[in-house]
């Protein structure tokens, strides 16, 4: 018997590990992707590794971000418990807030064959064809890497890390959630038009069926036909936290 030798590839598993959250907070999951990038580094458990989310209100704050993108009065941030995290991704100030799926994304690119460009791109085509599934028209713009685009605003925030060839971040969709709150922050702060995936359908999208198509588009386009999907994460506690309602009651 013969071995074709060039057959052989260096991808050592077909499949990711695709993680279910649920509504959990932002330095909870940062600490988790720094688990995670380890381990794919390593190679000790899997190659690619997927964290889908939603996250309490929050701001993070990209290398492109800075004091502008926030509210001049700290205390609007105090009264709507709005914390803010400095992040190592590209990309600018997010608003996070339950309604958003952010999809974190840690993978080798030299597993995948990927640079990093050609990376952004496929997570980016993702997030197209999700968009597609819940019947909404979006498209991407030449000069602008970092966002997908609706009709009638941005739908979908790209912001990325690539450390040693390891990524991290990903994608933040607005499945639902408050369009007038995101437009105080960030991009929305500085005049783009925000928007969501049910305010471009006119009629609610169902988060469950868009983290499905989501899911599935992602690890598509990463090369990763197979996945395995489990809930949480034994590192992950959960917590109660109380979030003020539109009105200013608990």
């Amino acid at each position: 018997m013969t071995v074709d030798w060039e057959s052989f590839t260096e991808k050592t598993v077909e499949s990711a590990e695709v993680r279910l959250l649920g509504v959990v907070d932002v330095p909870s999951v940062l600490a988790l992707q720094k688990l995670m990038v380890h381990e794919v580094r390593q190679q000790s458990r899997m190659c690619a590794a997927i964290l889908i989310c939603e996250h309490p209100p929050a701001l993070t704050v990209g290398k492109a971000g800075s004091l502008m993108d926030l509210p001049t009065d700290r205390r609007e941030l105090d009264a709507k418990l709005l914390s803010v995290h400095p992040v190592p991704r590209d990309g600018g100030t997010m608003l996070h807030q339950p309604g958003q799926l952010a999809v974190y994304v840690v993978v080798s690119l030299s597993e995948c064959g990927f640079s990093e460009d050609e990376y952004r791109n496929r997570l980016q085509q993702a997030i197209l064809r999700t968009c597609e599934e819940s019947q909404v028209k979006a498209t991407l713009r030449p000069n602008d890497p970092s966002a997908v685009w609706g009709r009638h605003g941005l739908v979908c925030d790209v912001g990325i890390a690539v450390t040693d060839g390891i990524t991290s971040f990903g994608a933040f969709l607005n499945v639902s959630g408050r369009i007038d709150e995101a437009s105080l922050y960030g991009r929305g702060l500085h005049g783009d038009r925000m928007s969501s995936l049910s305010a471009e359908r006119t009629r609610p999208a169902i988060m469950a069926q868009v983290r499905s198509s989501l899911i599935s588009h992602v690890c598509e386009q990463l090369g990763y036909p197979q996945y395995h999907i489990h809930t949480g994460h034994p590192f992950l506690k959960r917590i109660r936290r109380t979030v003020p309602t539109r009105d200013g009651s608990e």
